[in-house]
């Protein structure tokens, strides 16, 4: 019955839907937490700019603990409006929103992020941080025998295991557009361990970021070059002599 009732209001909701908001609608819609879903995706769409700070932080909120179609909407907004009001994305709260969506369920909104980090190379702010949960990931694989012969050494599938993985992949990509050279200590060390990963999609994503660093060491490209994986090798064939 609750059910019906959900469905029954959508509907009507839908019979007089307004789709076109002016700016200070689209902002009041985004603070009512009690709006339907439908009234924010259409006020994020007609989303056009931003007048003060707190408005971009009123929209960075629903980038995370939102519906999908929400976060989405989102991402795909911010793709747009993220260079020009950068500004406004640098504080804490919009830094721990973009890193948490980074690795968002619905790869979508990874995939947006990632377009605009693409774009806008200002957000290269974020690599330490980055950095720091990738360590945080291998840290938590490293910890534990049986973890650590599940992501290196058997292709054995698990929620857990397959969560760990998505995150990792759709970090080391956002590193391998953000790369500075300014952490290479550290992003080597993540790459002598991505590099050695069970999944494929890991080690193409490690060595992708390998042949980003400066003068990368010799041992780590040869490693890479012998890979079984085509897409794996393919990363460092500009690199390194195929024929020695």
């Amino acid at each position: 019955m609750l059910n019906e009732n959900k469905t029954s209001h959508t509907l009507d909701e839908l019979k007089n839907f307004k789709t076109d908001f002016s700016h200070d609608e689209i902002i009041e819609n985004l603070k009512n937490d009690n709006i339907s879903d439908f009234v924010k995706i259409f006020s994020i769409i007609n989303l056009s700019d931003f007048k003060t700070s707190n408005e971009a932080l009123i929209f960075i909120n629903h980038l995370t603990n939102h519906p999908t179609p929400i976060r989405e909407a989102v991402s795909i907004k911010f793709e747009e409006l993220g260079s020009k009001y950068f500004d406004f994305f640098q504080n804490d709260f919009s830094k721990e929103k973009i890193l948490n969506a980074i690795t968002d369920i619905n790869p979508n909104v990874s995939r947006a992020l990632c377009t605009l980090f693409q774009k806008e190379k200002r957000y290269s702010y974020l690599e330490p941080y980055i950095i720091e949960k990738i360590e945080c990931l291998l840290r938590e694989i490293e910890a534990d025998k049986d973890s650590q012969d599940d992501f290196y050494n058997k292709t054995t599938k698990s929620h857990a295991k397959n969560k760990k993985l998505f995150s990792l992949y759709w970090f080391l990509e956002a590193l391998s557009i953000l790369l500075t050279q300014k952490y290479n200590s550290k992003v080597l060390k993540i790459i002598e361990s991505g590099i050695k990963f069970k999944d494929y999609t890991i080690r193409e994503k490690a060595a992708k970021i390998l042949v980003k660093i400066e003068n990368p060491p010799i041992e780590l490209l040869n490693f890479t070059k012998y890979d079984q994986n085509f897409y794996v090798k393919n990363q460092v064939y500009v690199k390194i002599n195929f024929e020695d």
